[in-house]
């Protein structure tokens, strides 16, 4: 875990949205797919949990720390 994570706010117009959808938008992935692929190989962590799950939905007003693969992490807030 990094000392220094990138911190982003993040808005969304519903009460919640995919996890695949956040990845993409927030630059983590460069695309939906390739955030569903690396779902599936367990890549993605939320907060060091790893999630499988690709309907994976996150609440709007939450904050947490967001991993995709070994090296990109960011804190986003919704």
């Amino acid at each position: 875990m990094p000392d220094d994570i990138e911190e982003v706010s993040f808005a969304i117009s519903e009460s919640s949205i995919p996890l695949a959808n956040l990845l993409k938008d927030c630059g983590m992935t460069s695309s939906s797919s390739e955030a569903m692929r690396m779902i599936k190989q367990g890549a993605v962590r939320i907060n060091e949990k790893k999630i499988t799950d690709t309907k994976h939905l996150i609440s709007s007003g939450t904050s947490a720390i967001y991993q995709v693969g070994k090296r990109k992490f960011k804190k986003i807030t919704l």
